[in-house]
């Protein structure tokens, strides 16, 4: 464990492989697909235990288009799902956020957890390079906590990975202007330059679910587009510094 905490401090990241039980993600799938059934009657009420159906993700595409309010509430009621905590929870990872931050859990807090749900081709909500200490100022020093991100499905090229800037985290807090769109629908961001970003190499991992991504809050990074016909579903949380004088 010692050498993947000197790779998280060097290099703003680290992929963990297994870290998540098969049980839990599969778990949670089942839990997104029948809440969908609530507003998809086309959908069987019985869940096959394949989350990659074709016809689930189409319907969902179907009904995100047709009734965004609808899609909305579907949405917001996934993300106080007790399984989100479950996994947040679990022993290996919260065991590993421990060391990695070397504190207690005592003295970790997390908030920002929610379940992504990136639709193919989705222009309005995808994030272009950012830092999450822009949007989670719980500790003003962003090397005083981590971000998790986990897949709830299986990343491909097409679905589209994470994109990280290795070391970029070293830059600390880069002061930006929030960018708000006019355009309902649209998110507003704190975008960065790709000025700033061309200098770091940028890593992509095509991860499986059960693995995770920790960074750091300050490291630079974006989501990739989603190029398929499936939903890219994934699930992350932003943990922080306790016991930090500064705590907000």
């Amino acid at each position: 464990m010692k050498t993947n905490i000197k790779f998280f401090q060097k290099n703003g990241y680290l992929i963990i492989k297994n870290c998540i039980s098969k049980k839990s993600i599969n778990q949670i799938q089942k839990s997104i697909y029948l809440r969908a059934t609530k507003y998809l009657p086309k959908l069987n009420k019985i869940y096959s235990g394949n989350f990659y159906n074709s016809d689930f993700h189409a319907n969902l595409l179907e009904f995100r288009k047709k009734n965004p309010q609808g899609f909305g509430s579907f949405y917001d009621s996934i993300q106080k799902n007790f399984l989100l905590y479950k996994i947040l929870c679990e022993s290996n990872l919260s065991k590993i956020i421990s060391q990695i931050m070397k504190k207690d859990l005592s003295q970790i807090s997390f908030n920002g957890e929610n379940v992504r749900m990136d639709a193919p081709f989705d222009k309005k909500n995808s994030l272009g390079w950012h830092q999450d200490r822009a949007y989670y100022f719980q500790n003003r020093d962003g090397n005083r906590g981590l971000v998790c991100w986990l897949p709830l499905i299986n990343i491909t090229p097409k679905i589209g990975p994470l994109k990280v800037c290795q070391k970029s985290h070293e830059l600390g807090l880069i002061i930006t202007k929030k960018k708000k769109y006019k355009k309902k629908g649209y998110s507003d961001q704190f975008k960065i330059k790709n000025s700033l970003v061309n200098p770091y190499k940028i890593i992509s991992p095509f991860i499986n679910t059960s693995d995770v991504i920790l960074f750091n809050k300050n490291t630079i990074h974006a989501s990739v587009n989603n190029i398929s016909n499936l939903f890219r579903f994934s699930l992350q949380a932003r943990f922080h510094d306790l016991s930090d004088q500064d705590y907000l």
